[in-house]
C-alpha cells in the first residue's frame, strides 16, 4: 500500500450470476473470489465398461459426439448397391426395415459403449430361442438394435464344439427389452463388437471386454482431455487479454468491513455499466483507471500442436471439424482420401457379415420378391462423390475411348451401352463378349488432347 491507494493488476470484473461467496477474514479473498478467474474442470478419467461416464461424454461434449457421430453416420451414409439385385428388390425391402437407420445406432453404440445388437423379428414359425428355419422364413418384419449394456453373454452359451465353424461363438444372447429378459437365439441376431482388447496380455478381466470389446474413447480420452484444457486456456487468455485496473483509495479498510465490501460491490457494478454503456467513464478524484494488456505470442502454435496430437489419434481429417486442414500442415483432398480409405475397411470389417446373413434372410423371405437361387453380394458406395462438373468430364472422356475402340472393332455399340447403363447405373467398367486380343487394343489419346482438340489441327 502506498499513499492509501491499493494497485492490484489481477483485478477483474465479476459476475453477477455467480453465487455470492461467505465473507472470509480478510474480506479482499472474498472480493477477489467473486471477481476471480474460473477454475478448470474439464478433466475426466475413463474406466472399463463405465458406461454411465461414456453416455456423459457423448451427451455433454460437443467434440466427443461429432467424433462418434461422423463414424457411425460415414460408415452408412451411401449404403450399399447390390448389383445382382436388379430390380431393387432388396434395397427396397432393407429401406421398409429403416435398416439403415438401425445399423448407424448400432455401429454407433459398439464405438461407444463396445458393443451392439440388431434383432431381427423372423416370421418362419419358430420362437426367438430357436434357431432360424431358413426353408420356411415367411418375411423378416422388423429390425432392433440394443447396446451392449442391455445384453448379457454366459459363459456356459457358447458354441463348444471344436470342429465347429461357430467354436467360440455365443449361441444366445441375453437382452434386456425393459418388460422381460429374451433369450434369443444367434442366428437371429447381427452382431457388432467394439475395439479390440487384449485381455489375455493385460490380466485384467471383466464381464464384457473378453466378448464384446472397448469403447473407441478408451484410447483418445487423454489427448481430449489436453485438448480440452488448451481450449479452455486460450479463453481464460482471451477474456484477460485487457485487464480492466481500477484503484480505489482505502480499499482494504472498506474490505475489512461487510458495509465497506458492499460498497465495493456496488461501485463495481457501476463501474461495469458506465464502461459497458458510455465511451464516458466517470471516477472519483481519488480513483485511477487503467487497461493492461497481456500478450499472446506462442500460445497460437501451443494451441494447434493439441489439435495436431488429438486428431492424429482421432484418425479424422481436421477439416470436418471446421478447420482448415492446409493450415496444419496437411493437404484437405489428400487427407480425406485417406480416411475414406479407412471408412472403408472399416465397412468391410464391421458391416460385411451383417450384411450378408440379413441380405440373405431377405432373399428367402417369401414376401421379397426376390430370387432365392441367387448370390447376392453388396457393394459400398463411395464416399468421395464426384461435383458434376467432374462427372461430365469423365463421362467425356470415356465416351471418346469408347468411340476408338467402336471404331477399330474392338467393341460394338450394344455391348458399349450395356457397360456404361445397364441397371440404370452409369459405370466406366467395360464387359465385353468373346476374347479380347489385347494387342489389337489401340492405345487411348493422350490426356491432354481430347477428340475436340484433334479435330481442331485436322
Amino acid at each position: 500500500m502506498k499513499n492509501n491507494k491499493i494497485e492490484d493488476k489481477n483485478l477483474v470484473l465479476f459476475d453477477y450470476n455467480e453465487t455470492k461467496p461467505k465473507l472470509n477474514n480478510d474480506g479482499y479473498i472474498n472480493c477477489a473470489q467473486k471477481l476471480g478467474s474460473r477454475t478448470n474442470n474439464s478433466g475426466f478419467s475413463i474406466q472399463l465398461g463405465n458406461d454411465a461416464l461414456f453416455a456423459t461424454l457423448y451427451t455433454g461434449n460437443g467434440l466427443t459426439k461429432r467424433y462418434l457421430d461422423l463414424l457411425s453416420d460415414d460408415m452408412t451414409r451411401q449404403w450399399i448397391t447390390i448389383p445382382e439385385d436388379t430390380d431393387g428388390h432388396i434395397l427396397k425391402y432393407l429401406s421398409k426395415l429403416k435398416a439403415k437407420k438401425e445399423f448407424k445406432n448400432a455401429l454407433r453404440c459398439s464405438k461407444l459403449f463396445g458393443g451392439a445388437i440388431i434383432f431381427m423379428v423372423i416370421d418362419d414359425g419358430g420362437d426367438v430361442g430357436d434357431p432360424v428355419n431358413e426353408n420356411n422364413i415367411k418375411s423378416v418384419s422388423k429390425l432392433k438394435f440394443y447396446s451392449r449394456s442391455k445384453v448379457t453373454v454366459d459363459t456356459f452359451n457358447y458354441y463348444d464344439d471344436p470342429a465347429s465353424p461357430k467354436f467360440g461363438d455365443p449361441e444366445f444372447y441375453k437382452v434386456a427389452t425393459g418388460s422381460e429378459i429374451l433369450s434369443i437365439h444367434e442366428s437371429r441376431c447381427l452382431v457388432f463388437t467394439g475395439e479390440y482388447y487384449p485381455f489375455d496380455e493385460l490380466g485384467i478381466q471383466t464381464s464384457y471386454e473378453t466378448y464384446w470389446g472397448l469403447s473407441i474413447l478408451q484410447s483418445i480420452h487423454e489427448e481430449l482431455e489436453d485438448y480440452g484444457l488448451a481450449q479452455q486456456a486460450l479463453l481464460r487468455l482471451l477474456t484477460k487479454a485487457n485487464i480492466d485496473v481500477l484503484k480505489i483509495k482505502g480499499l482494504m479498510h472498506l474490505l475489512s468491513t461487510p458495509d465497506g465490501q458492499k460498497q465495493v460491490d456496488a461501485r463495481i457494478a457501476t463501474f461495469d455499466i458506465a464502461k459497458s454503456v458510455s465511451t464516458t467513464l466517470l471516477l472519483d478524484n481519488e480513483e485511477n483507471f487503467e487497461a493492461v494488456s497481456q500478450t499472446l505470442t506462442g500460445f497460437a502454435e501451443t494451441f494447434t500442436k493439441a489439435q495436431t496430437s488429438l486428431f492424429g489419434v482421432m484418425g479424422i481429417p481436421p477439416m470436418l471439424f471446421g478447420i482448415k486442414g492446409k493450415s496444419m500442415g496437411g493437404d484437405d483432398d489428400n487427407e480425406l482420401r485417406v480416411y475414406y480409405d479407412r471408412i472403408h475397411s472399416d465397412q468391410g470389417e464391421e458391416l460385411t457379415e451383417p450384411f450378408e446373413k440379413l441380405n440373405r434372410y431377405i432373399a428367402l423371405a417369401k414376401d421379397s420378391k426376390v430370387d432365392p437361387n441367387t448370390e447376392y453380394a453388396h457393394e459400398y458406395n463411395s464416399l468421395w462423390q464426384q461435383t458434376d462438373n467432374e462427372k461430365v468430364s469423365m463421362r467425356k472422356q470415356q465416351a471418346e475411348t469408347d468411340q476408338i475402340y467402336i471404331n477399330n472393332g474392338v467393341l460394338d455399340s450394344g455391348e458399349v451401352r450395356e457397360s456404361r447403363f445397364a441397371g440404370g447405373v452409369y459405370s466406366i467398367e467395360t464387359d465385353a463378349e468373346g476374347e479380347v486380343d489385347l494387342g489389337e487394343i489401340p492405345e487411348e489419346p493422350k490426356q491432354n488432347k481430347n477428340l475436340n482438340e484433334q479435330e481442331n489441327e485436322k
